[in-house]
């Protein structure tokens, strides 16, 4: 059978008809009619009927439909498997990142690969966490860094950092809220008398913090829900209330002066992680931008960019 045959077979099945099939893969209508035809011929069966409204499919044509997507995936398969076994590391590679690990990190992942693996294809995706776990789970993407992830047996969980989550305020407004002039840590008991600028419920760290109220038979002082990290940051410089996160997302504003981080009592943390889904064998491609994701997370650390526990080695 003729892979070519059976693909103009596929064009044509699903335009519903010959001409669309011709406007649609920019191919002749008479080039796909031959092949339909050589294909009808060697098979010795009828796979389309057609009509004035355009052709329907016969009931071998149907099953030969739907048996062709399978003949193709496993086509595809084999061609990436083929390339990513290669003897230098090629093909796509899509890895996902939270906003905040993506604005530093992103940069430094791509000019490495760029530099060292120049046959790897990077795509990048930037989503909240509980957005990136359902890429990981669908097999939409092959490497994901993320907070707080589900455990599941169809993907693979490796932990990478235990941040501390600090309040977040305004240097130059802390005095606007007298709780914080009392001491030098904050209280979790005390922060129902905060406004709280966070995310909505489906980020991970909205999570933890409401959970530790719930625990606490605390109710929070929610002033804004805000979903982007730079909108959040803005409002609590300009006075509008405090925030919680980790110290990765605002190191450049208390390098600069503009926001100040303040250690919860008791601590609280999250935990970043890399996520993939399990599959029989990764691929080189996506093994050496694996390696890069840990090299660079230690540089990081090391210039002070996170705070926190290192967990792997």
């Amino acid at each position: 059978m003729n892979i070519d045959d059976l693909k103009a077979f596929v064009w044509v099945a699903e335009a519903g008809g010959f001409s669309r099939a011709s406007a649609e893969q920019r191919v002749a209508q008479s080039a796909l009619s031959r092949r339909v035809a050589r294909l009808e011929s060697e098979l010795g069966i009828r796979l389309v009927k057609r009509d004035g409204r355009g052709v329907r499919l016969t009931d071998q044509g149907n099953l030969l439909l739907e048996r062709s997507g399978g003949i193709f995936a496993e086509i595809d398969a084999v061609k990436r498997q083929m390339v990513e076994h290669s003897d230098e590391p090629r093909g796509e590679v899509t890895l996902a990142m939270p906003p905040t690990t993506a604005q530093v990190l992103a940069p430094l992942i791509a000019m490495e690969v760029t530099e060292r693996f120049p046959e790897v294809h990077l795509r990048m995706l930037e989503g909240f966490s509980g957005a990136i776990h359902n890429l990981v789970v669908s097999g939409r993407v092959d490497l994901a860094l993320l907070y707080e992830p589900e455990e599941r047996s169809d993907i693979s969980i490796t932990p990478l950092i235990n941040e501390p989550v600090y309040l977040i305020v305004a240097k130059d407004r802390r005095s606007a809220f007298p709780v914080l002039n009392e001491r030098k840590v904050v209280r979790f008991s005390d922060l129902p008398k905060l406004p709280l600028i966070l995310p909505s419920k489906s980020h991970s760290i909205r999570s933890l913090i409401e959970r530790q109220a719930i625990e606490r038979r605390l109710k929070l002082n929610l002033a804004f829900e805000v979903d982007g990290i730079r909108a959040t940051k803005a409002m609590v410089q300009a006075g509008l209330g405090c925030t919680m996160f980790s110290y990765a997302a605002v190191y450049e504003d208390v390098n600069a002066g503009r926001l100040e981080v303040i250690e919860t009592m008791p601590r609280l943390s999250w935990t970043l992680s890399l996520g993939e889904p399990k599959r029989e064998d990764s691929g080189r491609a996506v093994q050496a931008v694996r390696g890069v994701i840990l090299e660079k997370l230690q540089a990081l650390k090391d210039g002070g960019y996170w705070r926190g526990r290192f967990l792997f080695r």
